[in-house]
């Protein structure tokens, strides 16, 4: 089936990144080629599992909130002079957050393959890299979607979601870029230092109306 090989190969991008990429840009690769998903359609591959988290989020969400209610019943604790229930965050709003998650979470993804693309293609060609830049950012990006897998996993997911991306984004410069270990690192972090640097220019700006 179609939707068979699309998540075997998701998972493959996963496991083995490096091998993926080579299989990418080396015509005559000789191991296992995973289908080649373009970044749209890994994107809505990870949307799944954005999906899956959010229901995973309402369903504990749910679960301790009826933990709570009983112990508040049966109150042989004494836990009620230790914890004040009213900080607990309501039921509703989790739902709501994990609906706009879910919502919102492909626009954002389109947002990010768009943006990488841009600074791809510019570290791209001050390399010198030859073939398609555009290309080459998309598999990039496409491959990097596959660490939404650990999305599912529940209250350290998104944590671990993130680390893994910046690895499989690492492995996608080193062989799609040729780019050097550092150079790779530098890239990654190049959204760090923009936001750095439209922060402080904000601050100074305001120093000066300030002044």
């Amino acid at each position: 089936m179609q939707i068979r090989r699309v998540f075997e190969s998701y998972f493959h991008y996963l496991i083995h990144p490096f091998h993926t990429h080579e299989a990418f840009t080396t015509p005559s690769y000789e191991g296992f080629k995973p289908m080649k998903l373009t970044a749209y359609q890994s994107l809505a591959t990870s949307w799944v599992f954005v999906m899956i988290s959010g229901l995973t989020k309402i369903l504990l969400t749910q679960v301790a909130i009826i933990t709570v209610f009983e112990l508040i019943s049966n109150d042989s604790y004494g836990l009620t002079n230790y914890i004040n229930f009213n900080e607990i965050p309501s039921f509703y709003f989790v739902v709501l957050s994990a609906t706009l998650d879910v919502i919102f979470y492909p626009l954002f993804g389109i947002f990010l393959i768009q943006f990488w693309e841009v600074i791809i293609r510019l570290y791209g060609r001050g390399l010198e890299t030859p073939g398609d830049l555009t290309q080459k950012a998309h598999d990039i990006m496409s491959v990097s979607f596959s660490s939404s897998i650990f999305l599912i996993v529940p209250m350290i997911g998104g944590a671990i979601q993130g680390l893994v991306t910046m690895f499989l984004m690492y492995a996608g410069l080193r062989v799609q870029l040729k780019s050097s270990p550092v150079l790779s690192i530098c890239i990654l972090f190049t959204p760090f230092v923009i936001i750095m640097g439209f922060i402080a220019m904000i601050m100074m700006l305001a120093t000066l109306f300030i002044i």
